[in-house]
């Protein structure tokens, strides 16, 4: 984790490499089962009946999680992209504080002569702190600018989930069945109440959650 010790604050918190492997888990296929080996007659046609009624849900479950991975990958680029911007502004946060603490020396040591070298000390001081404030001013607009974003990613995953989560409740729990399509939908479904249930919150709540969520929620940059 970045320490932004010229900021004083992280403006940017996230973690893009959990988030860009919450995106590759929504890329896993949703495996369609065949009949059990030794299946015929009447066994393997209600099989390939109940399946054919299960196609519209597996396809939506498909499409739902190519979206969020999606959604992840490009969250993932903008968190990556916004720690270089407050990597950029702690740096010369950084520069400045070196440059402000010379500077008020030097307004100190001219203390002592007077006349205009006291003048131009003070006028330096005063410029370096304006500087300051100005780079921190851009380091809260940037806060602002990643929690607004990372408040629409939630929402985009919050409405992708409801619909993926859905499907997944849809699919017979028979695991000697159905079981590509059952592990693959359930671990879905566990991240979809994980996104839909606990990590859609405003920065600075006063819930914390624990465990992957607690993980994911850091990642996303909503805490």
């Amino acid at each position: 984790m970045t320490e932004y010790r010229g900021l004083g604050f992280d403006p940017v918190p996230g973690d893009a490499g959990a988030v860009a492997s919450a995106g590759e888990r929504c890329r896993h296929a949703v495996e369609v089962p065949a009949p059990p080996a030794g299946w015929e007659g009447a066994a393997a046609e209600a099989f390939a009946a109940r399946l054919a009624g299960m196609r519209d849900d597996l396809e939506t479950a498909r499409r739902t999680l190519g979206a969020a991975a999606d959604v992840l990958d490009e969250w993932a680029g903008t968190v990556l992209a916004n720690q270089r911007r407050a990597e950029d502004l702690d740096r010369r946060a950084r520069e400045l504080r070196r440059a402000i603490e010379d500077a008020d020396n030097d307004v100190v040591l001219a203390s002592f002569r007077g006349g205009p070298a006291h003048g131009a000390a003070s006028a330096r001081l005063e410029e370096l702190r304006r500087e300051l404030d100005d780079v921190l001013a851009a380091a809260r607009d940037l806060e602002a600018d990643h929690h607004s974003a990372a408040r629409r990613v939630a929402e985009r995953l919050r409405r992708l989930v409801t619909g993926g989560v859905e499907a997944a409740g849809d699919v017979p729990s028979r695991e000697e069945l159905f079981g590509g399509v059952v592990r693959a939908l359930n671990s879905y479904s566990a991240l979809g109440s994980e996104l839909a249930g606990m990590l859609f919150t405003s920065p600075r709540t006063s819930g914390t959650p624990g465990g992957g969520a607690a993980a994911f929620v850091s990642a996303l940059g909503e805490r």
